[in-house]
């Protein structure tokens, strides 16, 4: 081949462009490497003259390759470019491959469905509209879910298996139109549709999938950690409890001396007296519970003030009260941190209606979290970002386990946290 020919562009060549665009789409939230926007110079600049000339050069011994070429040289561009690992990499090129293949498709099926000799300009605007209409749609439904957060549960191998043989197959269908002359027939193009429909379900499904197990997982673990938890906390305020109750008759003994320090040791006896009777609701591992976040509420300066019917929630088993009461006081906690000293407030209310048992925590929020469609906060200042927002999860999960139903939401200034349950 003449070297002009190796630079030859023709309009088969838009489809470099329009892989470039898809997968800026699906990458643009990898990590990047040091220097990113030289990368992103100098390696555009070789992958673009590559992506003109090895196809040219290619054509002469093998036909319709061209799309594969520019792929393959687009996964070298990507990995030049981003720190994130090949597998990410070629997820996020997979996903960019089968909506530009869908845009292109719907492209074709229409063009020669309806057209008949099309001119250039109509050719251009229709793949321009039909480009921008498909990827600002798959950017808005899937690429802010599915790929702006880094995905770490990557596919499994029989997963990647499948969703590497759906993109071989695509290319091979190319390869078959171009080689048997049928480009142009639009009765092939509802296939290729189907398929790009197919590589993109299957892309997210089982994306979807792992991170549902390993949400389970972390969900799992986290249940375990407070079920440890909770059984320090049973301990430790058994042992305050006795502790307190022997102090209590000690001081009495003294009181009883006309001991000197007499009004120093009724004081004291107060403050014991009102921690060993802090709590009686009724439930004895809701009075555990109640106890230990009292004392931490005191130590914060927050106003803690509870209602609470315990006997209504003896349905409950024991380590998913202290999953449920514990997880939303935390969470009320750390709220009441960042506000002012004289706004910190916690209120707790259980009680029973008729066949209902409904409990409702409230405290002041001056700047209220984000909610997700799932009716979740999506921030949290937890430093343990393992488990991060794994606790309201564990709240919910516990709440849909007996059938209830649970919201947040917005009363003022106040953040409410309402749950309630069916009796059977």
């Amino acid at each position: 081949m003449k070297e002009a020919g190796l630079f030859r562009i023709t309009q088969a060549h838009g489809y470099i462009l329009q892989i470039l665009l898809a997968e800026i789409l699906c990458t643009r939230y990898l990590p990047r490497r040091k220097n990113f926007l030289l990368r992103i110079l100098m390696g555009g600049l070789i992958f673009l003259g590559l992506a003109v000339v090895m196809p040219n050069m290619i054509s002469q011994y093998i036909s319709g390759t061209f799309s594969l070429t520019v792929f393959l040289l687009s996964l070298g561009f990507w990995r030049f470019c981003c720190a994130a690992a090949s597998q990410e990499i070629l997820y996020g090129c997979m996903l960019a491959l089968f909506i530009q293949n869908l845009s292109s498709n719907v492209y074709n099926l229409i063009l020669y469905s309806m057209f008949s000799n099309p001119s250039v300009g109509t050719q251009f605007i229709l793949s321009a509209v039909l480009m921008v209409l498909l990827y600002s749609l798959f950017y808005v439904l899937i690429v802010k879910r599915f790929v702006k957060e880094r995905l770490d549960n990557m596919l499994n191998n029989m997963a990647w298996i499948w969703l590497i043989a759906v993109g071989i197959f695509v290319f091979f269908l190319h390869y078959l139109f171009w080689i048997y002359g049928i480009r142009e027939v639009w009765v092939v193009y509802p296939p290729l549709i189907l398929c790009d429909i197919l590589g993109i379900g299957m892309a997210l499904g089982f994306v979807e999938l792992r991170t549902k197990n390993a949400d389970n997982e972390k969900l799992r673990q986290l249940l375990e950690l407070e079920k440890k938890q909770f059984e320090m906390t049973r301990s430790n305020v058994e042992f305050v409890n006795r502790n307190a109750h022997d102090l209590k008759h000690y001081i009495h003994k003294i009181q009883r001396m006309e001991a000197p320090e007499a009004e120093e040791l009724e004081a004291v006896l107060i403050k014991v007296e009102a921690y060993e009777s802090a709590f009686q609701t009724g439930n004895a591992t809701l009075d555990i519970i109640l106890t230990e976040k009292k004392m931490l509420c005191q130590q914060e300066k927050i106003s803690f003030s509870c209602m609470a019917d315990g006997v209504a929630l003896e349905f409950m088993k024991e380590l998913d009260l202290a999953s449920l009461f514990g997880n939303s006081l935390d969470n009320a906690i750390e709220q009441e941190r960042k506000e002012a000293v004289e706004k910190r407030y916690i209120f707790l209310k259980v009680q029973r209606n008729g066949m209902l048992v409904s409990i409702r925590i409230e405290n002041y929020c001056e700047i209220f979290p984000e909610i997700s469609a799932d009716g979740l906060p999506v921030a949290s200042s937890k430093k343990d970002a393992v488990f991060h927002g794994y606790g309201t999860k564990s709240m919910q999960y516990v709440v849909e386990k007996y059938g209830g139903n649970f919201r947040i939401s917005r009363e003022g200034k106040l953040f409410v946290v309402s749950m309630l349950f069916p009796m059977s």
